[in-house]
């Protein structure tokens, strides 16, 4: 057990200090970071050589505190599985003795540049290994996730699915849902007209060939956030910092989503340098809607977080409404106004 030596009123709690290095000294404690749903701080640790280690720390409170934790806890550490050298390691989670209603996750401390988007060779390479390195290793040959984790304080119901379609789908059903209810229900006719035509034409037609005439999909992890906040350059320059997953077993191409989001400054040369790496999944003719399908999880559940920026309401229409166009006009090219092949079976 560490000891707190500062000379503050409010010490580190005696479940935290278990879990820092035996003999060190606690010297500071520091915020680090922002984070709208949890409190962040960094603490260095005076060793008996005279070493300095650094640790991160997580913690909130409540119920929903305890899940955030267990949700970071169980994302970081099979993350780190796979990629260790470029997620910082994670080190304990718990509640704290003398205040169990607060619970906190603690990691490994990594110096990072904060202002640097990386290149896509380094950005992409982290991420392509950890697709590689994880790819048919769920532990059940299921997509899903041993415990729901959080975009954000926003739950992902990872339950145990064995097809990637009915997966895709429920989480898809939920994320709308929730984002409807953020919204308080304000009607909007055309996102009306258009859900449930996505969930009849667009989910089948895009997820359905992933898995039919003998292809099938191979479950590997996928981080799941990995918008430019979430990596960042060690003070090397060139290996890049990989962190706050909310982890599951899915379909790599999930994780290329968000790189053409136009919200972020990224774009086809990190999607060019991915392919580098791993192959694209059959059919690759249809990699691009893939791509946008993809993309609206993340542009779904930023205007569930953020339901009063009315801008990103109009961007998840718009992409939904692309696909939905995309649908109908194959099928008016293939046969008129026949009813689509591609009929949910959900």
């Amino acid at each position: 057990m560490a000891t707190d030596v500062r000379n503050v009123e409010e010490k580190l709690d005696e479940n935290l200090l278990a879990a820092l290095p035996e003999g060190g000294k606690v010297v500071s404690v520091t915020p680090s970071g922002m984070s709208d749903y949890c409190n962040t701080f960094r603490i260095e640790v005076s060793m008996p050589d005279g070493s300095s280690q650094v640790f991160f720390e997580k913690e909130a409170s409540g119920k929903e505190g305890l899940e955030l934790m267990e949700s970071a806890w169980t994302s970081e550490n099979t993350t780190y599985e796979f990629i260790p050298e470029h997620v910082p390691r994670p080190v304990k989670k718990g509640s704290y003795k003398f205040r169990p209603d607060r619970h906190f996750f603690l990691a490994e401390f990594i110096e990072m540049i904060e202002d640097d988007i990386p290149r896509p060779e380094s950005y992409m390479t982290a991420i392509a290994a950890l697709h590689s390195r994880s790819m048919g290793k769920s532990p059940n040959g299921k997509f899903g996730f041993p415990v729901n984790t959080r975009f954000g304080n926003l739950e992902q119901d990872n339950s145990w699915t064995g097809t990637w379609e009915e997966y895709w789908t429920r989480q898809m059903k939920d994320f709308l849902q929730r984002e409807d209810a953020a919204h308080d229900g304000e009607h909007h006719a055309e996102l009306e007209r258009l859900r449930p035509l996505f969930f009849e034409k667009v989910l089948p037609r895009f997820l359905r060939p992933l898995e039919s005439d003998g292809r099938s999909v191979t479950p590997c992890l996928i981080h799941a956030d990995l918008w430019p906040g979430n990596v960042k350059y060690q003070t090397d320059g060139e290996t890049v910092c990989v962190y706050d997953a909310c982890a599951m077993w899915g379909h790599n191409e999930v994780d290329l989503g968000v790189f053409r989001n136009p919200r972020y400054p990224l774009g086809k040369p990190y999607l060019k340098e991915y392919w580098k790496h791993v192959p694209i999944s059959e059919p690759e003719e249809d990699v691009d809607s893939r791509n946008t399908l993809y993309m609206l999880r993340n542009q779904i559940l930023l205007s569930t977080l953020y339901p009063h920026d009315h801008k990103l309401r109009e961007i998840v229409v718009s992409n939904m409404k692309l696909l939905v166009d995309k649908v109908e006009a194959e099928e008016a090219a293939k046969s008129g106004p026949q009813t689509s092949t591609y009929q949910s079976r959900l």
